[in-house]
């Protein structure tokens, strides 16, 4: 979560408040550059980074990938996440229902299998990634070979985001299972179907993005 003055401080707020989105889920962490209160005494988890970031490479993308390297470095060392079955990561202009996802990934069962699940048919998109546990592992040990490889195949740095890259690590490196889930995430980035804004069609898990509260609050109500 980037510090005010920003839209997504007021978001997390507004989640916090009413506990939907990631705080609906078994757990959760915010995690920003600053020690926030978000709401009843929770408060971010800090990252030594500005979140900050450009746009540029091949897909005119957000270059995000030092930012959350940074907070996966954070959330691995924490980690929370060997207490779970799965790992997700949300923006927070995400509209997220942890409900779907837990009968998304019901069949895979404990989470102990290395496995995570690409959300569009043009390749992992960031707004949500969904690890399992022995996946989340795989990634701590594995991203600094990552970056070693994809550094020598490129020459230098990829100028990949952050989703491409974990997308590519993760199957073509670290060799951890990759399946497919389109239902994950409906967005304006991965062919949507046409008025997928309205947030009527309620089997997604996220839909992405609404960057104002009102905005959010009535795809959440729509799609609930």
């Amino acid at each position: 979560m980037r510090p005010p003055p920003n839209y997504e401080t007021g978001l997390i707020r507004f989640q916090f408040s009413n506990q939907v989105g990631i705080f609906a889920c078994d757990g959760h962490a915010v995690y920003s550059n600053q020690s926030l209160v978000v709401g009843n005494g929770t408060k971010t988890r800090v990252v030594d980074s500005n979140l900050v970031c450009s746009v540029g490479g091949e897909f005119k993308t957000a270059l995000n990938l030092h930012i959350f390297m940074t907070v996966w470095n954070k959330v691995i060392a924490d980690g929370d996440f060997a207490g779970y079955d799965w790992t997700v990561k949300v923006d927070p202009d995400a509209v997220f229902y942890p409900e779907r996802l837990r009968l998304a990934v019901f069949e895979y069962g404990s989470g102990k299998d290395k496995v995570y699940l690409n959300n569009c048919k043009f390749g992992l998109h960031g707004p949500i990634e969904v690890l399992s546990r022995g996946a989340v592992k795989a990634w701590g040990l594995g991203k600094g070979q990552c970056d070693a490889h994809f550094h020598k195949l490129c020459s230098g740095d990829c100028f990949w985001g952050e989703d491409m890259f974990i997308d590519q690590c993760m199957s073509r490196v670290l060799k951890v299972r990759r399946d497919s889930d389109y239902s994950l995430l409906v967005e304006e980035h991965c062919d949507p179907p046409k008025d997928w804004a309205d947030c009527s069609d309620k089997k997604f898990v996220a839909y992405h993005p609404f960057k104002d509260v009102p905005t959010w609050r009535t795809c959440w109500s729509k799609a609930k």
